[in-house]
């Protein structure tokens, strides 16, 4: 099962989060306890929000583990956010690859999802069928999540006036 985590607070250097606490994310992805599998080393992703440089935020992913990565290790002290979500992927629909790590982004929005699209193969053509021509392109790799998320994008642009969401930055 992947693993999942999202902070919205007083602004925070991300190494407090991803790997300082006992229970951190990075430890979580190598050493899972409540699963058969403790690996979650099908890549991971980092994104986060830095309103003074743009509205639209920083990601960063990864098909390394993320208890392995030395990009990441090195940044994680040095970035400071009120805003950001990160996950480590175990696979299981789609292949290990940069288009399939979460979390996904579109625009100004972030988005990642723990757990599985049950039937997903049967409901796929559906998701896809009523998305705009721009987000059906937009879509890279072949998870649920991003599919699940483009549905979900096109719902909330479909049922505004104007074709931008309405907050600067958001999760979904």
């Amino acid at each position: 099962m992947c693993r999942l985590m999202a902070y919205k607070g007083t602004p925070i250097i991300i190494d407090k989060l991803l790997y300082q606490p006992k229970n951190s994310l990075i430890n979580q992805s190598f050493h899972a306890r409540e699963i058969e599998e403790p690996l979650n080393g099908d890549g991971f992703g980092v994104g986060w929000y830095v309103p003074e440089l743009n509205y639209e935020p920083i990601t960063f992913v990864s098909v390394n583990p993320a208890w392995s990565n030395r990009n990441l290790r090195n940044l994680a002290p040095k970035i400071k956010t009120d805003c950001m979500i990160a996950h480590v992927r175990a696979a299981s629909v789609g292949d290990v690859s940069e288009s399939n790590c979460h979390p996904f982004q579109y625009k100004n929005l972030l988005m990642a999802h723990n757990g599985g699209v049950e039937d997903f193969t049967k409901i796929k053509r559906h998701l896809r069928s009523p998305l705009s021509n721009d987000l059906y392109n937009w879509i890279k790799g072949q998870t649920d999540s991003e599919h699940l998320f483009a549905f979900l994008l096109n719902e909330l642009l479909t049922n505004h006036k104007s074709n931008k969401p309405r907050n600067r930055r958001g999760f979904l």
